[in-house]
């Protein structure tokens, strides 16, 4: 019995060697770049997994240009010394090879000791020397739990002649300015959470990253002003919430072409400033609060603008002074709130040269519509209007004020030259009622799509009343049901 469980044994072995052997490694005789585009997708614990394959597999292991160190999900401080002394090993094995891509996801524990967490910054410090070394271009850092203690990166960082993209994303992370007498050839700046100590690291940014093209702020703290002045800078974003002590921004760039802004504060509006210089913008996505200091310039080459800010009821001449800054913009989308502070009683309506106007509303409620008409009027030659609703759950509006009769009576020049129009129901009549308004004056109308609430009862009270309409143009008319 023994002799023949041996012999099985034995037979299994053999044939598992054969088939071991009858095995093609195609991998291994891959070209380099492809075989690192394909380890690019991988962690760094199935990276190390490849390298011991075989010889060539090494090879491939320890000249991987894009490097994914995950230690996010470590759960224990034993996993986390295990993962630490495994990239450690590599990075000394890896010597210089070149690395284009390095990736740093780390949790630093609360119940940890000092000398623990000090351990950890020492050897994390180390690993960001040794990529840029290998003349690293993506440097990505994600640290979690930092708020605890305090963590400045080294300033090889920002001396690295050969790394093109950083982003920092931690609590506790402290950025302090190098020497201005250092040119950098960033190109791409996103820091998020991170404490920046004062102004100057503004300054370095405005005098030495002549090559920078994107900025992207998210949460930072420690500053009360931001100052930066580029002549490369393409896009640049800023994102806040309450809490934040900024008080004055101010960005200058004649190439810039993108910018967006979601700026919370807890400030009172007349203490904050917004100061821009960007002649050549051509999109700008502004969100927040709307401040009593605020410097668009002329933005001659805007294409699109979306406003969707939340002004107080006193905040008229001031939005009217935004909305002047983007009378260009071929696109314009914006919100209730700022939609309704734009009008007041006996004034004006701006006059917009406007194309492409969207609204994105609650609804079209009765005290909504005059702010609305009055808007509309101000646009003489629209050609696609977009009206996206979201009624809030329970919170019903009075919206069925407004009848076809009130809209001859707005005379809207628009009329003549609107080709496409997408409006979305809420409860109530006043959107069906404007969409007939439509139907029935639009000489030039090509296309109107009607969407209403799949699991209303709209359907066929939609459909009854657009076949009532006396349209005066042969539009396509396409009615669909969203779901919400």
């Amino acid at each position: 019995m023994m002799l023949q469980k041996k012999l099985r044994s034995t037979r299994s072995f053999q044939a598992e060697g054969a088939f071991s052997e009858g095995i093609t490694d195609r991998f291994s005789n891959l070209p380099d770049e492809v075989a690192h585009l394909i380890l690019s997708f991988l962690t760094f614990e199935d990276l190390t997994r490849v390298g011991t394959v075989s010889k060539r597999c090494r090879k491939f292991y320890v000249s991987a240009p894009s490097v994914n160190f995950d230690a996010s999900q470590a759960r224990t401080n034993q996993k986390q010394v295990e993962l630490m002394s495994s990239l450690d090993r590599y990075l000394f094995h890896r010597g210089d090879n070149k690395l284009q891509r390095f990736s740093v996801f780390w949790n630093f524990f609360k119940s940890k000791s000092v000398s623990k967490l000090s351990d950890e910054h020492f050897r994390i410090i180390t690993w960001i020397h040794n990529a840029v070394r290998c003349n690293v271009e993506v440097l990505n850092l994600y640290f979690l739990a930092l708020h605890t203690t305090m963590f400045a990166l080294p300033s090889c960082v920002f001396l690295s002649q050969s790394l093109k993209s950083l982003s920092v994303c931690c609590s506790g992370v402290i950025l302090q300015a190098p020497s201005l007498s250092f040119s950098c050839n960033l190109l791409s700046l996103r820091l998020s959470c991170v404490n920046i100590v004062d102004e100057s690291f503004f300054k370095w940014i405005s005098f030495t990253c002549k090559c920078l093209k994107e900025i992207q702020l998210l949460r930072i703290t420690g500053i009360e002003r931001i100052t930066i002045e580029s002549l490369s800078l393409e896009s640049f974003g800023f994102f806040s919430v309450c809490g934040i002590k900024l008080l004055h921004l101010s960005i200058s760039g004649e190439k810039l072409e993108e910018i967006q802004l979601d700026w919370e504060f807890d400030a009172r509006p007349d203490s904050c400033s917004l100061n821009i210089f960007a002649p050549n913008l051509r999109k700008l996505k502004w969100e927040g609060k709307l401040l009593n200091s605020q410097n668009l310039g002329k933005l001659m080459s805007l294409e699109k603008a979306q406003i969707f800010l939340e002004p107080e009821v006193n905040d008229f001449d001031n939005l009217h002074a935004v909305l002047c800054s983007l009378c260009k913009a071929k696109v314009l989308i914006l919100n209730e709130k700022t939609i309704k502070a734009l009008h007041k009683e006996g004034s004006m309506p701006a006059s917009l040269d406007i194309f492409h106007f969207g609204m994105h509303l609650r609804s079209l409620n009765d005290a909504l519509v005059p702010a609305a008409a009055c808007l509309l009027k101000g646009m003489p030659n629209l050609n696609t209007l977009d009206i996206k609703s979201k009624p809030p759950r329970g919170q019903p509006c009075m919206s069925s004020g407004f009848d076809m009769g009130y809209w001859k009576l707005q005379n809207l020049a628009f009329i003549y030259h609107i080709e496409e129009v997408t409006i979305e129901l809420s409860n109530g009549s006043n959107e069906i009622e404007f969409v007939r308004y439509i139907l029935e004056h639009a000489v030039n109308l090509k296309k109107i799509v009607i969407l209403f609430q799949s699991r209303s009862r709209q359907s066929n009270d939609v459909l009854g009343k657009v076949r009532k309409c006396k349209m005066i143009s042969t539009p396509i008319i396409l009615i669909r049901g969203t779901v919400r």
